[in-house]
This record gives C-alpha cells, sequence and structure tokens, in this order.
C-alpha cells in the first residue's frame, strides 16, 4: 500500500502512537486544537538526532523524531515559566527520568492540574531540590543531631528506628506523608519485626518524634501526621512487702549493703544513686538532690527523661550516719557510693551482679524481680499503703510531669520527710551501722 506525502511511521521502541499520519489528518488536527495544548508548559527533548546532529522535530501530541533518519530522543523535559522564572524538570516526583513523550506528557497534565489548584512547588520535580525532601536523608540528619543529645542508652533504638523507617520511606517526599502512610508503616513493622506491642510503639513515637523535627526544627512541614494509637497493655508492677525486703536485704553483702539500701529507702533508679556526688548531699538541711544519671557508662549531668528537672528528697534517717561519715572531709566531686574492690564508682554490671547473687540465695527466679522492683517500686508501694497520698509519693519519686514539677517544685519537703520515715530497714544489720571505716576494715578482713 502506498504512502502519501508527509506521512511518517515512528519507531516502536518509541512507545508512541502507531498508526501512519498525515499532518492533514483530522486526528492532528484535532490535537492541535485540543485543550491539551492549552496547557502552561512545554515538552521538549534533550539531545539531538545521533545522525545529522539536527534537532528532533515535534509531532504536537504525539512525540519527537527526526523525519529523515527516522531517529528518535531517549531523553525529554519540560519546559515551563512560573512566575517570571524558567524552569526545567528533567523527572517526575519519584525521581524517574522522563525517558518516554508519555511519561513527559502525564507529568505535564499533573503540572497543569496543580497549577490550577495552586498546589504546584517545582521544587519537588527539580532533582537537587528534591533530594532535600527524601525521608532517607533527612533521617539520617535527624540521626546525626540526636545522637549528640539523648542518652547513650537511648542511642540504639534511635538507630534502629532510622534504619527500619529509612528502609521503608527511602526517597519519599516527607511533605507528601499522610496519615494512610503511616498507618502502613505500622502494618510493615508489624510484619517485618518480632515485637512486643511496648516496642512498637517506642520505635513509632521515635518516628513521630522525627516528624516533629520536621515541623519545628527544620520547618519542612506544617503539620504532622495523625498517628493511630497503639495499644500497650498495662505492665503490672511487681513489688514486695516491707518484710520480704528486710529478708532480700540480709543477703546482700555488708559491703555492698549502703548502696542497695539507699535505693530500698529511697526509690531512687540504680543509674541516679551511681551518680550521687558528695556536693549532692545537704546534710544540715537533711536532703539529697538527685541532678545526674549514669547511661551506658557515661556520666550524664541531668536526669533520665527529657526536660526532667533535679530531684530534691529527705534523707532517710537510717542513711545519715554513713552520708556523714562519707561526705564529710572528702571531695565534693567523689561519688558517694564507691565500689570497694576497685575504688570506683558502682557500674551497671556490678549492681547487677550483687542483685543476682541475692536472688539466687534467695531462690527467685533470674527474671523474676529485678532490683528496681525490690527498691523503687516496693517503696512507692509500701508509701501507698501506709496511707501516704498519691501527691507526696510522685513528688518524693519524681513521676510528676514536667509541667506538674513546676508547679510544685516548692512542695512541702518536710512533710516528704515525715512520710520517708513510714519505711525501715530496722531489725537487722541496717546501714547505719556500716560507716566507710567498717567497710574499709570488713575488706582487709
Amino acid at each position: 500500500m502506498r504512502r502519501s506525502a508527509g506521512t511518517t511511521d515512528f519507531d516502536t521502541r518509541n512507545q508512541m502512537r502507531q498508526p501512519p499520519f498525515s499532518l492533514t489528518d483530522p486526528d492532528i488536527l484535532s490535537i492541535l486544537l485540543s485543550s491539551s495544548m492549552q496547557r502552561k508548559g512545554t515538552i521538549r527533548a534533550k539531545g539531538k538526532c545521533p545522525t545529522c546532529h539536527k534537532a528532533f522535530t515535534e509531532i504536537k501530541g504525539l512525540g519527537f523524531i527526526c523525519k529523515k533518519h527516522k531517529t528518535v530522543p531517549r531523553k525529554f523535559y519540560i519546559d515551563l515559566y512560573r512566575k517570571g522564572q524558567r524552569i526545567r524538570i528533567f523527572l517526575d516526583r519519584t525521581g524517574q527520568p522522563l525517558d518516554t513523550y508519555d511519561r513527559a506528557d502525564t507529568l505535564l497534565k499533573s503540572i497543569h492540574t496543580e497549577i490550577e489548584t495552586r498546589t504546584f512547588d517545582p521544587t519537588k520535580y527539580i532533582k537537587v531540590e528534591a533530594a532535600k525532601y527524601y525521608a532517607c536523608n533527612l533521617l539520617d540528619t535527624f540521626l546525626d543531631e540526636k545522637l549528640q543529645q539523648v542518652a547513650p542508652s537511648y542511642r540504639r533504638a534511635y538507630r534502629r528506628m532510622v534504619r527500619i523507617a529509612r528502609a521503608y520511606f527511602d526517597k519519599r517526599d516527607v511533605r507528601e506523608l499522610r496519615k494512610i502512610d503511616i498507618k502502613e508503616y505500622i502494618d510493615y513493622c508489624k510484619k517485618t519485626q518480632v515485637w512486643s506491642e511496648k516496642s512498637l510503639k517506642n520505635n513509632i513515637d521515635l518516628f513521630k518524634t522525627f516528624m516533629n523535627y520536621l515541623k519545628d526544627d527544620l520547618e519542612i512541614i506544617s503539620t504532622v501526621p495523625a498517628f493511630p494509637i497503639i495499644d500497650v497493655p498495662e505492665k503490672t508492677f511487681k513489688w514486695v512487702s516491707s518484710e520480704d525486703q528486710m529478708r532480700l536485704f540480709e543477703m546482700v553483702p555488708a559491703v555492698h549493703r549502703p548502696i542497695i539500701g539507699f535505693l530500698m529507702l529511697h526509690g531512687v533508679r540504680p543509674a541516679e544513686a551511681r551518680a550521687l556526688k558528695c556536693r549532692d548531699i545537704n546534710l544540715e538541711a537533711g536532703f539529697i538532690t538527685v541532678a545526674a544519671t549514669f547511661s551506658e557508662g557515661e556520666y550524664r549531668p541531668r536526669r533520665k527523661g527529657k526536660g526532667a528537672k533535679p530531684l530534691y528528697m529527705p534523707i532517710h534517717p537510717e542513711m545519715i550516719d554513713f552520708l556523714r561519715e562519707r561526705v564529710e572531709g572528702n571531695h565534693p566531686e567523689a561519688f558517694v557510693f564507691v565500689n570497694v574492690t576497685t575504688g570506683d564508682p558502682y557500674s551497671a554490671p556490678m549492681i547487677g551482679k550483687i542483685w543476682r547473687m541475692v536472688r539466687a540465695e534467695a531462690g527467685i527466679g533470674p527474671y523474676e524481680l529485678r532490683l528496681y522492683d525490690a527498691s523503687r517500686h516496693s517503696l512507692a508501694s509500701q508509701l501507698v499503703n501506709s496511707g501516704t497520698s498519691l501527691f507526696a509519693v510522685s513528688k518524693l519519686l519524681g513521676h510528676s510531669s514536667t509541667k506538674m514539677s513546676e508547679k510544685y517544685a516548692h512542695a512541702d519537703l518536710s512533710q516528704l520527710k515525715v512520710e520517708l520515715s513510714k519505711v525501715s530497714l530496722t531489725n537487722r544489720s541496717t546501714v547505719t551501722r556500716l560507716s566507710p571505716r567498717e567497710k574499709s576494715d570488713e575488706k582487709d578482713q
């Protein structure tokens, strides 16, 4: 069949419309008059004919071709002017190059819709600019900053969250994340990670921290997507009665009783007790300032928790003698509780070893009762059961929120001192009978 003059066949590799056509065909005229030609922006071919090195000829709505050599371009871009600025777009919003005319045409239609709805943002299509909003890049920036700020004990959790989120979101534009994306991410975590509900919640909470970082610190997004609520079964705290606590305390080696007794009588966290220095003990006023902690072996001059304030608590009467002999005449920066076998402050592994020995002697399983349960939780439970108000207990142990702590910063500490005296470790070898000198003598023996 003979072709009419001006007819051109496109190579199938160009992925363009295949039927032969003429510039005078009704279909071409229809395309030229269609509303699509009124769209803002122009599709342009990148490069020239590899044979004659001349520019490709555009057939509106169909593509580009070198009529003489029947070659077609392999890359395209969109050229448009917006508010007096020339914008050239080579990638779609997923970062894919415009390697076919159809892909470029589809993208131009999408851009036209965005312009009409006033949602067009050219930075989403410019590779250098778009990379600034990739989730993977911003997660790396977030991690670098947070690792300098958070306690060492939290760093592993931050690294884990970033690793998982980075693999999932990759080059997704963080400005496009919505509630449905968060829900799908949670489902992804459930399928790929062997986690308890608590671990899942912790990981998603850290990702929410990342989203708030984008909003508040970098000001990249204006709102944080709604995060679904993850229900976590309420944890049942274990605690022991005063009588059982006394029996456990009797099993503690005498040389280590001061720090274990202090934990049982004051309810501070083990890492906070280990970080106490002589300057934190006010013997004249009878109060202790808990303002530091250890985290993964690193001394940190603030308590655990974001925005946590120093905690002030009365000295238990049974600890007065030990603390007086330890503090008076000692350097203010010296640690209160020192492992006499090393001369260094107690380490977390050493405290754990001591408590494992106690549990073994008491016939308690390795996971049945933590030192935290036998000290902090038990103290709180014993005080509540003895009639102490929940407010007094929360103030004593620092359970109140930052807002509550600020509001009640000048609580009646003398009343707390009276309430604390309801707990005792008497009727046995108590910490009040064990002075630093006696510890040294015991070591020599």
